[in-house]
């Protein structure tokens, strides 16, 4: 009897992309599938791809930010206010710290795998506190882990401070299935 691991299909989005286009930026968020991510770590395990199992059902969820500032001021967020929705829950963002954590805790790879796993994530992943210079362009790769159900929409909210103590609240929607 296997206890811990169960397989279960990756969600099915409507449409993986979503842009948003406003007088201040240029916002497209894109949810990365599974095949993308194994694509970009070979041989390698990817670490941004994890089978849900009986004791931990959550997965991880990879999105990739392009964020291109228009204005004449720089503009930034951090990563904690980077929010998701699925129904009444809500998930917030894995550092990179929380990434090797997860992944040093796991007997069943090596560790020579493993630091090229790290390798790669530090190569697309947000720094913890996100900054896109005036006219310039930021891009990478938020990771959420989350209790994914059988269909609904994951909503997306992405905070941006700009001029002045508000921010600028955009928000993406991906109705989904994995029936």
């Amino acid at each position: 009897m296997v206890l811990g691991c169960t397989t279960t299909a990756p969600p099915r989005y409507e449409s993986t992309t979503q842009s948003i286009q406003d007088d201040k930026y240029n916002i497209q968020v894109r949810i990365v599938t599974r095949e993308e991510l194994e694509k970009q770590a070979g041989r390698t395990p990817s670490p941004f791809v994890n089978e849900p199992g009986l004791f931990d059902p959550r997965e991880y969820v990879v999105v990739e930010l392009i964020i291109n500032n228009k204005t004449d001021s720089p503009a930034g967020f951090e990563m904690k206010d980077l929010e998701m929705h699925l129904g009444a829950a809500y998930y917030y963002t894995k550092n990179f710290f929380q990434i090797k954590q997860y992944w040093d805790n796991r007997d069943d790879i090596n560790s020579a795998d493993k630091r090229r796993m790290m390798t790669i994530a530090d190569r697309y992943m947000l720094d913890r506190k996100v900054s896109v210079p005036a006219r310039g362009l930021k891009r990478g790769y938020a990771v959420f882990l989350a209790n994914i159900p059988k269909y609904g929409e994951m909503t997306i909210f992405l905070p941006i401070f700009g001029e002045g103590f508000k921010p600028d609240i955009y928000e993406f929607t991906f109705p989904f299935t994995k029936i």
